[in-house]
């Protein structure tokens, strides 16, 4: 018998690295997190009110984040003391500092201006929680014990301290981030926006930032009128006369659609600034017969 290995299934060790083969790129969708503060931070129970009454139903993320952001631009060197908090536009926030006591309730006034109109709203905040992102090393480290539910919030502030920074430059709904450069026009009378999706994420002894590409549709800016001729198909504006009729409503299901959900600025008639409408739905009837 031969001890010498049999060279058909043996790998031979390479003489010299980098200098055999073909150079090969590999792409990874993530990327490590170097640094990332461990210590406290404070996690706060966020209430958003007007100033009488209160939401039937929160309004949209992009507008309660603006409201948001509006009372701790107000506030930051008054009430806040000037500490940052970042917050996930519902009811959530997080700052590095404590900014009332544990049991405290701190009430922050604003007057919203949007569109010209003026809006009065409340701000509630109270600490929910202690959260200590030391925890993330001690978890990735195998330290402990500790199970992967425990560090869900440390990882939840770390998402939303990152999408704080995102929401400046990009269109952004949960931890997903559009822009319009280099959208394509699609047939249905949308554009389609490229982003990506993130996340934090903890893996062998260290932090990940897991990055996705992704596409969404988005309705572009500019005058509805336009954007029904494309939808219709038609040539011109004047041609919707013909097609958006009583009787033809029912095979303009594509128009419907377009418009079921679709936010309007209404800017004739002499009201002041831009009022913004939603569109809830179409109908057949006259106006004069619309309650």
């Amino acid at each position: 018998m031969s001890n010498q290995p049999d060279s058909r299934s043996t790998a031979l060790q390479p003489t010299s690295h980098g200098t055999l083969g073909r150079r090969q790129k590999v792409y990874a969708n993530f990327v490590e997190i170097k640094e990332y503060p461990e210590r406290d931070i404070y996690q706060y129970d966020v209430v958003v009110m007007p100033e009488r009454g209160e939401f039937k139903k929160l309004p949209a993320p992009a507008y309660m984040r603006s409201v948001f952001d509006a009372a701790m631009a107000e506030h930051r060197q008054g009430k806040l003391k000037g500490i940052p908090m970042v917050y996930d536009s519902r009811k959530i926030a997080y700052a590095p500092k404590r900014v009332c006591e544990a049991k405290e309730i701190l009430e922050l006034n604003l007057s919203y201006k949007e569109d010209g109109r003026t809006e009065k709203y409340v701000i509630r905040l109270r600490e929910a929680a202690v959260v200590n992102t030391k925890i993330l090393t001690d978890f990735v480290r195998g330290r402990g014990g500790i199970e992967i539910g425990e560090i869900q919030s440390a990882l939840n502030a770390l998402d939303l301290a990152i999408g704080s920074v995102l929401h400046l430059e990009m269109v952004g709904f949960n931890r997903s981030f559009f822009t319009r450069e280099q959208s394509l026009v699609t047939e249905g009378g949308l554009e389609l926006w490229r982003g990506f999706s993130f996340s934090v994420r903890p893996g062998i002894d260290r932090l990940y930032l897991n990055v996705n590409t992704a596409v969404t549709a988005m309705y572009p800016p500019g005058e509805l009128l336009d954007a029904l001729v494309k939808v219709a198909g038609v040539r011109d504006a004047n041609m919707l006369r013909g097609r958006l009729t009583r009787d033809n409503m029912r095979d303009m299901g594509d128009v419907v659609k377009y418009l079921r959900g679709l936010q309007v600025y209404c800017s004739h008639r002499g009201l002041p600034g831009k009022r913004k409408f939603s569109i809830r739905g179409t109908t057949t009837r006259a106006l004069d017969q619309e309650s």
